[in-house]
C-alpha cells in the first residue's frame, strides 16, 4: 500500500493494515504519550496513544528519515565494541 493510499483509507482499513503488515520497530515516552514506532512498506508510522485514558490520540505517517532522530537515543550500541 503507497503513502498516499494509507492517508485516504478509513482508519478502520488502516488499523487493519498496521495490523496486518506493520512491524513494532520502537517506543518512547512524550509527557503523558506512549509513542509507537511501525514500519508499513516504504513508509513509517508513529501511532501515540494515552497512558491514562488508552486511547489513540493520533497517527503520524512518514517517509523521512530525519524523523526517527528521537528513537536513536534509546538505541544501546555498546555491544558492537
Amino acid at each position: 500500500m503507497k503513502r498516499q493510499q494509507f492517508n485516504t483509507t478509513q482508519e478502520i482499513d488502516q488499523a487493519n493494515h498496521l495490523i496486518k503488515d506493520g512491524v513494532l520497530l520502537a517506543e518512547r515516552k512524550e509527557g503523558f504519550y506512549q509513542v509507537l514506532l511501525y514500519q508499513t512498506g516504504g513508509s513509517y508510522l508513529e501511532v501515540y496513544r494515552h497512558t491514562h485514558f488508552n486511547v489513540i490520540i493520533k497517527v503520524v505517517n512518514f517517509t523521512d528519515t530525519a524523523h526517527l532522530d528521537p528513537y536513536l537515543d534509546n538505541i544501546s550500541i555498546d555491544m558492537l565494541f
